[in-house]
């Protein structure tokens, strides 16, 4: 965790002005894109400001609150809202295209927190306009000795750009002066103050950043959010928080666009700041972060509370607070399977056994489509006996996962009766964990899918070794079955059976490609066969179909088959494979489920 640089000026006789003295003073920006200062005033005071940086009156940035791109600003430091601000509409500019400010306001009694940032550069001449972030944590500001060229800041068409960066922002800052006979109400503190019966705060936090805080809650009481993040003007959150119920990993608050307000500079900063009830219980706090625009870099200009950035939680007296106890949580505990780190054309598949029905979190990561109503890489549960999937990473259930807006994730508690079961994960060719095409989700190394016990300390017993029923009362199977195959396999019956038939393949306008079916070799018939009209939809491509059905076996010889056509197979998919696509294939079973089937009735004299 980063925390915002302040800069504390003590109360001097520095400079006088006809009888004014020098309170604040936050100059030169050449090093530094943000500066700020804090004073408590005990008696209204009135304020000499003056103030000079940089701002379009026409132009790229002259709309709302970017207009300015060397500004100053004062705020209350209890209701963390500004009290004046340096705008285009009151200052002036100067003959070097900079704005200046000169002028009185009148400060109450109370504490104040002034700022001044620089974080970009706007140069505009007949040769060229150039607008640049200025990132402080390089070497060079302008690209010199980074992978990019910086030639065309100093080329014939434009002007020395780095010179002329160094001596405007050189003189860019602001001043605050005071009668002489005032200076006596003011006193200085280190910017933010801290706010009343904090519980918890995360707050002046840098690029990719991942809060993840336990509180437990000992009664049911009203806790205050306050909330400062990034959300892209009709785009989802980038640096956001939300709270979660850490037993039924219920999300009991989120920021997002619709509940938040503008906190700002730029457009895309946006605040939550409100009271929400907490029933007595144990939660979990999030806050994360992209890999730009925050306070280790403005690449825009930074809200007016700049230092919160992040998130805090406050309680409404002392009493609360000591009703609320912190603790550390980690996210990933009592694993079950972990499928994670999952890279670009994989698909995963492990299997685990639960002796008693227990409750399950499934905490998965994933990718949406290009459809944005499906899922790229994505995972899911089945029951390891009948094929049925329990549980599935449905699009519409997810969640945005920060970073580029198809970064999806799940969080949620599953009841599942005792048995065996099987956990699945599949990616697409692009996107995945260390080859991201797009800004990462925040939890980079838990993509994928993983499955944990339950609760705060649940009975790890319940976990046994895994059991494929299946594979127990499995009879004959053919299965990752590649292009241009024509496979058989014999079996017997010792008594008519009853048995499940589990077949995956490729079919398309009611005409199956790749497909089996079970022939009786004493009768030279063929028993039973996977056409179109007994499939359904298997995941991935629509022409990927499976049918999973009992069927009732005579004693007998049986011979199990399965062909398949030139193209889309395993291994070798032109389309997206099934979800069950180890099983491309067919396999029959005994369907141990139902009970023993009766005997044969004797056949009725003639």
């Amino acid at each position: 965790m980063k925390v915002l640089a302040v800069i504390l000026f003590l109360v001097t006789p520095a400079l006088m002005t006809g009888g004014e003295t020098s309170i604040v003073s936050l100059r030169d920006f050449r090093t530094e894109e943000l500066k700020s200062a804090g004073i408590e005033v005990s008696a209204p005071v009135e304020v000499r400001i003056t103030a000079r940086g940089g701002g379009e009156e026409s132009g790229w940035m002259s709309k709302g609150e970017e207009a300015m791109f060397a500004s100053a600003w004062i705020i209350d430091a209890s209701t963390r809202k500004p009290v004046w601000e340096m705008t285009v509409r009151n200052s002036s500019s100067t003959s070097r295209d900079d704005r200046e400010f000169d002028g009185r306001i009148r400060l109450d009694a109370g504490k104040y927190e002034i700022y001044f940032s620089a974080p970009i550069f706007s140069h505009k001449s007949w040769k060229s306009h150039v607008v640049l972030n200025i990132d402080h944590r390089r070497s060079s500001l302008f690209g010199e000795d980074e992978d990019q060229d910086a030639w065309f800041l100093k080329g014939w068409w434009s002007d020395d750009i780095p010179k002329l960066w160094e001596e405007r922002a050189g003189e860019w800052g602001i001043d605050l002066f005071v009668d002489e006979g005032q200076k006596s109400r003011i006193s200085s503190f280190s910017a933010p103050a801290p706010q009343n019966n904090t519980l918890f705060r995360a707050a002046g936090l840098g690029d990719n950043v991942i809060i993840r805080q336990g509180v437990r809650v000992q009664k049911d009481m009203s806790v205050k959010v306050n909330c400062i993040g990034e959300i892209p003007v009709d785009d989802d959150p980038v640096d956001f928080g939300w709270i979660v119920n850490a037993e039924t990993r219920e999300r009991v608050w989120e920021m997002g666009s619709r509940n938040s307000s503008h906190a700002g500079g730029a457009p895309k900063n946006r605040m939550v700041d409100r009271t929400i009830h907490l029933d007595k219980g144990r939660y979990v706090v999030y806050f994360v972060t992209d890999d730009s625009h925050s306070a280790d870099d403005w690449n825009s200009f930074p809200p007016y509370d700049p230092s919160n950035w992040g998130i805090s939680l406050a309680a409404r007296s002392a009493e609360d607070v000591n009703a609320v106890a912190l603790f550390d949580y980690e996210e990933v505990r009592n694993i079950v399977i972990a499928i994670n780190r999952v890279g670009d054309d994989e698909h995963h598949q492990e299997g685990f056994t639960l002796k008693r029905p227990a409750s399950v979190r499934i905490y998965a990561f994933g990718e949406k489509s290009y459809s944005r109503r499906e899922l790229a890489d994505y995972g899911y549960l089945m029951d390891a006996r009948t094929r049925e999937k329990v549980w599935t990473m449905d699009v519409d259930r997810c969640r945005h996962a920060g970073g580029a807006t198809k970064n999806v994730c799940i969080d949620e508690v599953v009841d599942l009766p005792a048995g065996s079961y099987l956990v699945s994960y599949t990616t697409d060719d692009s996107h995945s964990y260390e080859d991201w095409n797009a800004t990462p989700p925040f939890d980079q190394e838990n993509y994928g899918i993983t499955v944990m016990l339950a609760g705060e300390n649940p009975d790890r017993s319940v976990v046994g070794t895994y059991d494929d029923e299946r594979a127990r009362g499995l009879v004959a199977q053919i299965i990752t079955v590649r292009d241009g195959a024509d496979k058989k396999e014999y079996f017997s019956l010792d008594a008519p059976t009853r048995v499940r038939v589990y077949a995956v393949g490729e079919g398309q306008k009611r005409t199956m490609y790749d497909y089996g079916w079970i022939e009786s070799v004493d009768k030279g018939v063929t028993v039973w066969e996977m056409t179109y009209s007994l499939t359904f939809h298997a995941g991935g491509a629509r022409k990927n179909r499976m049918v999973s059905t009992t069927i009732l076996l005579d004693k007998g010889e049986y011979a199990l088959r399965y062909v398949s056509d030139d193209s889309h197979s395993f291994g070798d998919w032109n389309e997206d494979p099934p979800d069950d696509q180890r099983y491309w294939g067919i396999s029959v079973y005994k369907d141990e489920s139902d009970p023993p089937l009766p005997p044969t009735p004797p056949s009725p004299p003639r």
